[in-house]
């Protein structure tokens, strides 16, 4: 009868923490950790984090070390989700793109869940498998739609926040979306007016979303050696937990940083500041000396 009350009490537990996960009650933040040589560092502890949200200490309430190499085991998938500029690049820039899509993707294994989502087409979805995935390479075409100031980072975080929420149903994994394509269209610069901006909104609902679904934006300039492939403030990617990769040739050496990345990473949960307000700030520091973290800083 003990066995049996304990069981029950353990399933009370984790039904509670996972509808208290889904109202949002409980945020959870992936965290990737990793040392001066840009190696994963799986040793740290609960103890070793401190979590601000709009300035105020919160407590880590849940903390758990994952990996996932996409092997057939259960739950070892990395979701990762290819999104292709194909309004930023030119239609000359079409055969570049689709061998640097490949080159990115190879790091995959039978396991891993992948989906290619073309910039323009709000119809691709963030499902699929690898026959999809490399039919819509096939299918990319840069120069679709002509670059605006205006327009296109609305398309950007629009898609963003689609494809988030699109990945939202799978519960404590961390996922990457990789961008391909410029930066200046892969990393929206947060709105200069602020609330006044007509991006504000989409702008909200991208990091929003990316934040409830535990996903990551990272960018991979296809310019490769560049000087004009930058963006001057804190972006999207800054603030996703990701990183830009740009002025290389080695697109495989990018794509093996984000695939391990994805590999090894720790989730923390905490209970909110209380504050209400649209966004809300993170501040994530370890006490382990020359740890470098990719989290993210807004939700």
């Amino acid at each position: 009868m003990r066995a049996f009350a304990a069981a029950l009490a353990l399933a009370a537990a984790l039904v509670t923490q996972r509808a208290v996960t889904e109202t949002g009650d409980l945020v959870e933040l992936d965290v990737v950790a990793l040392d001066r040589d840009d190696h994963p560092v799986v040793s740290l502890a609960r103890e070793d984090f401190q979590i601000k949200e709009d300035g105020h200490p919160v407590d880590v309430k849940t903390f758990a070390y994952v990996t996932t190499l996409g092997s057939t085991q259960p739950d070892d998938a990395r979701m990762v989700t290819l999104l292709m500029d194909d309004i930023g690049v030119p239609i000359s820039g079409t055969s570049a793109m689709q061998a640097i899509a490949r080159v990115v993707l190879s790091p995959a294994s039978r396991g891993d869940e992948l989906s290619v989502v073309r910039l323009s087409h709000g119809g691709d979805e963030a499902f699929g498998d690898v026959r999809s995935a490399v039919d819509r390479i096939d299918a990319y075409r840069g120069g679709i739609v002509p670059f605006s100031r205006r327009d296109t980072p609305d398309t950007v975080l629009k898609a963003i926040a689609r494809i988030a929420t699109q990945l939202d149903t799978v519960e404590h994994r961390r996922k990457t979306i990789i961008c391909l394509g410029l930066t200046v269209v892969c990393d929206v610069e947060a709105p200069p007016l602020g609330a006044h901006s007509v991006l504000w909104p989409s702008w909200v609902a991208a990091l929003t979303a990316a934040a409830r679904a535990n996903v990551s934006v990272y960018s991979i300039d296809a310019t490769g050696l560049s000087q004009r492939s930058g963006t001057g403030g804190v972006g999207l990617i800054a603030l996703t937990g990701g990183e830009r990769f740009a002025n290389s040739n080695d697109f495989a050496r990018a794509a093996s940083a984000i695939w391990s990345q994805s590999s090894r990473y720790y989730l923390l949960g905490y209970w909110p500041s209380g504050d209400r307000r649209e966004l809300h700030t993170i501040d994530v520091k370890v006490s382990r000396k020359n740890v470098r973290l990719h989290v993210r800083r807004t939700r």
